[in-house]
């Protein structure tokens, strides 16, 4: 069962990785053509806005999801810095993977009731007339990435906890 979710793992993370390499060519192209035409050719690129935000949705939410994966993503944790009871440091690491992932099971679901009803409501853009939902299904699987990533990283957290603590020596200088 783990070789299996592994594997769709990989997968998933390969087609990311494709999707942000296409969406960012795509979007600085964009970008570099609106300006040629713009300053150059002195004509309007009428509608670029609306494709690059439709790109650039797809970069960032599958460059999310896999900064979820990698455990790459920014973060603010000076816990170490003040603490060196390991025991302590892994409650804290427990505390903020389990507020982690209520937050983004709920955001989850709020993303996948969100995509259903733009769906059923066929909303379009406005130059193109492209679904809506195109932009907002990559925000849905990025969620759902993350939460899959926090059950992983619970996981691996409350494994913490069969270690025996250690007091981290502070180095003097």
């Amino acid at each position: 069962m783990l070789n299996i979710l592994k594997k769709i793992d990989d997968i998933f993370e390969y087609c990311a990785n494709w999707i942000m390499t296409i969406t960012g060519i795509a979007t600085c192209t964009l970008i570099v053509v609106a300006g040629f035409m713009r300053y150059f050719l002195k004509m309007d690129f009428y509608g670029y806005e609306e494709l690059t935000l439709f790109a650039a949705f797809w970069l960032y939410f599958m460059g999310s999801a896999i900064a979820g994966k990698k455990d790459t993503h920014i973060n603010a944790n000076m816990m170490s810095m003040f603490c060196k009871n390991q025991k302590v440091l892994n409650i804290v690491e427990l505390i903020k993977v389990v507020i982690c992932l209520v937050m983004c099971a709920i955001a989850t679901k709020w993303c996948f009731d969100y995509v259903m009803w733009s769906g059923q409501m066929g909303a379009k853009s406005n130059v193109f007339k492209l679904p809506n939902i195109i932009a907002q299904i990559p925000m849905f699987i990025s969620f759902f990435a993350w939460t899959l990533y926090l059950i992983r990283d619970l996981v691996k957290t409350v494994k913490l906890f069969k270690n025996k603590p250690e007091i981290k020596e502070e180095v003097e200088a």
